[in-house]
């Protein structure tokens, strides 16, 4: 990432660099392509880095026709470069939760990963979007995996997600898509600051960059870094995890041991970011005491069982 506030020319020809590093030959590939400006960039460097990515575009329905003209303005560029396009469109029409979105965006990537044989899905994220996360997370109270924010290479069940430009700011991939004359579709929600992320970009992070007196996103991605480098260690020092671990040794272990090994417990068995009231209704578990069970969302339990954790539906399950 340049220095903070500076954009240089030659910003295309770094990102190709980034791009072609991080690509892997022999794997299909996919971009989450939206038309905007950062994933038409990263399409066209993997493109030009002899890459045939498929492409996977969604619609909320947010937008009627100027959504419906995203989508075929993603499928004419796709089809000038000889690449496939998946289309997915949300179920009903009108706006919804971030969240809600989110979720019915991943939901289409994974079923069209699943059903193309993609290994890889390639996202646009950037540091700017880094920043934004790493904020937000720390917002809600988020531990030290959250505020790592997002990886650059990291596995959603079986698809590997590539983010190969989190070191350029949002305007450094713009002035790169200009030095290579690429258009691309604006899309007017961004500006929208009805959501929580776009309220962020455009009041919280200004402000803050205002009161301190210098700009403070690339302050929140190093501290995303650092965050980074201890996920990586945690994870190596926990080691392979039971499946249903013995409560006894983890009553043996420090706290911080105990909510990291809960977390990627959880992790592991597909419950992916419990609260910070769910691991210690958990961590009361291993303590001991009167509590044998613990209730996390989508109605799932933790139970003691046998001096054991167990992780599972409805009533506690029976163990051995």
């Amino acid at each position: 990432m340049e220095q903070e506030g500076i954009v240089r020319k030659g910003c295309w020809l770094r990102v190709l660099a980034a791009v072609r590093s991080a690509q892997r030959i022999g794997v299909r590939s996919a971009v989450g392509i939206s038309g905007g400006a950062d994933s038409v960039l990263l399409a066209e460097a993997l493109w030009r880095s002899g890459a045939k990515p498929i492409l996977f575009h969604f619609n909320h329905r947010w937008r009627g026709r100027v959504g419906d003209g995203d989508a075929k303005w993603v499928a004419a560029w796709a089809r000038k470069r000889g690449l496939r396009v998946v289309l997915g469109r949300a179920r009903s029409v009108g706006r919804t939760g971030e969240g809600e979105a989110r979720t019915a965006r991943w939901s289409f990537f994974q079923q069209a990963a699943k059903r193309c044989g993609v290994r890889e899905l390639w996202l646009a994220h950037q540091a700017d979007d880094q920043a934004e996360t790493v904020l937000m997370q720390l917002l809600r109270g988020a531990g030290a995996d959250g505020l790592a924010g997002m990886a650059v290479r990291s596995r959603q069940g079986k698809v590997v997600v590539v983010r190969a430009m989190m070191g350029f700011t949002r305007e450094e991939v713009r002035q790169a898509a200009r030095e290579v004359g690429l258009s691309w579709r604006e899309d007017k929600t961004n500006e929208d600051e009805k959501g929580w992320r776009s309220r962020v970009r455009h009041k919280v992070l200004p402000y803050l960059s205002k009161m301190y007196g210098r700009e403070v996103r690339g302050a929140l991605c190093r501290a995303a870094e650092i965050m980074a480098g201890e996920k990586e260690y945690w994870e190596k020092e926990l080691g392979k995890i039971s499946t249903h671990p013995d409560v006894r040794e983890w009553r043996k272990k420090a706290v911080a041991w105990q909510r990291r090994a809960i977390r990627s417990w959880l992790g592991r068995q597909g419950y992916g970011g419990p609260s910070f009231a769910e691991v210690e209704g958990t961590r009361k578990l291993i303590l001991g005491g009167s509590t044998a069970t613990w209730q996390l969302r989508r109605s799932l339990l933790v139970t003691r069982k046998k001096g054991r954790l167990v992780l599972g539906k409805g009533l506690p399950i029976r163990l051995g």
